[in-house]
């Protein structure tokens, strides 16, 4: 029994090897920097006049464990030189190497041009899997595919169009066939369901242009006029199995100051757990059951919240690290409290920073003050006519060594005290 355990172990750690993520790309970096300042070698081009950039916002497509992630660079076509990019990753010598990426095109020509590719590590000028946009004259555009050859009237387009400014999901494929030197070949997949096996290729091209090892993926930026918003960039050896929970609901309700949240599965395959997000913010993690066939129930209450709208966002977290997100929810809460509150800080412990929330009933004369165990104030956080409503203040408490500290409410005759723990 021991060895086929043992067996079962090597065989899985065996599959993890031959099935892997070779590159993921977010561009979750600082707004306004350039690509090559993160691991991106820019290898033609001038880069003084265009400069990839990263801009603020992200694209979303639903299932894509990418999706909603950091931020986003556009790549854009115009006259003059301008900068291509790349990045590499361990170089492939056989199999398929899959980029997935999502992408929303704003513009494009006639005649097309191709804005992202393969190359070998050392990325060179041998440029594979060269994917094209062209506008169709009516308003709308094709995805284009070619091995290695530039756009002309025989590259292979997509039969149907798409309407521009709407994100799409892409999928690169090159197969590598070893031992030969011109048949190699690209598929080109749109918009795939993600939680079904690979389906049928929407193009499949294998003009006759040399071979190559795979190890690097590239954003190009032409004379041609186009422009594409890029962002979620998954390079691996296998297809996606991105779906790994059959969701059957997901609810967000308030209740006064709070908002009560269920899901439940139908069924679970390797499910490590949930992240939940309010508002782009992680607010908890709930553990998953693992695999299962039976329904299973899950349940969190965030509490003491701001009047407002919040948007609240359920991320599945497979065991290998994978995440998706697989529903999403907003919820109002429009409510003035009926009594003075003082709540418990968020997150106790923390590390160096927390949130305290306190609710007024009335506009009222409000003193918050911090202190530590012997009594001596430590700073005070609020002094002052506050209008009647739910109030926010944040703590930075990283020049405070770490220990127990307690946090003081005075609104007009109302004082409350409570305790909280600082830990470095």
């Amino acid at each position: 029994m021991k060895k086929l355990l043992t067996l079962c172990v090597l065989f899985l750690f065996a599959a993890a090897l031959n099935a892997q993520i070779l590159l993921d790309e977010n561009f979750e970096y600082a707004v306004g920097d350039s690509l090559t300042g993160h691991g991106w070698v820019a290898h033609s081009g001038t880069a003084s006049t265009s400069t990839i950039l990263v801009q603020s916002g992200n694209l979303s497509y639903p299932n894509y464990p990418l999706s909603d992630i950091g931020n986003y660079v556009t790549i854009s076509g115009t006259t003059g030189s301008r900068q291509d990019v790349n990045k590499s990753f361990t170089e492939q010598t056989s199999g398929s190497v899959y980029a997935f990426v999502m992408v929303n095109v704003t513009a494009a020509a006639a005649t097309g041009d191709y804005f992202m590719h393969f190359g070998a590590n050392t990325i060179g000028t041998n440029f594979r899997g060269k994917l094209f946009v062209v506008d169709n004259g009516s308003g709308s555009y094709k995805f284009g595919l070619s091995k290695g050859s530039n756009y002309s009237a025989s590259t292979l387009t997509t039969t149907g169009s798409y309407a521009y400014n709407t994100t799409h999901l892409l999928v690169l494929e090159y197969k590598i066939v070893s031992g030969t030197t011109t048949d190699d070949s690209v598929k080109l997949y749109v918009d795939p369901d993600l939680s079904v096996a690979k389906p049928v290729a929407n193009i499949v091209s294998g003009d006759a242009t040399t071979d190559i090892n795979v190890g690097s993926i590239a954003l190009r930026q032409s004379t041609q006029l186009y422009s594409v918003l890029v962002d979620g960039i998954r390079v691996t050896t296998q297809w996606l199995d991105v779906v790994p929970v059959e969701l059957t609901s997901f609810n967000a309700i308030s209740n006064g100051n709070d908002v009560n949240l269920n899901w439940a599965t139908a069924t679970e395959t390797n499910n490590y757990g949930f992240e939940l997000y309010r508002n782009n913010q992680k607010v908890t993690f709930v553990a998953g059951n693992g695999t299962t066939t039976e329904r299973k129930s899950y349940y969190y209450s965030d509490e003491n919240l701001l009047s407002g709208k919040y948007n609240y966002q359920l991320f599945q977290i497979d065991y290998d690290g994978t995440r998706s997100l697989v529903a999403s929810s907003e919820v109002e809460i429009n409510s003035m409290p009926t009594a003075f509150v003082l709540s418990q800080n968020y997150p106790n412990p923390f590390n160096p920073s927390t949130t305290i929330k306190f609710a007024l009933p009335t506009n009222s004369n409000v003193k918050l003050t911090i202190y530590n165990t012997i009594g001596k104030e430590v700073t005070t956080l609020v002094n002052g006519t506050m209008e009647a409503g739910n109030h926010s203040v944040n703590w930075n408490a990283s020049n405070q060594p770490s220990g127990m500290y307690f946090f003081k409410l005075e609104a007009g005759n109302f004082t409350s005290t409570k305790k909280m723990m600082l830990i470095k």
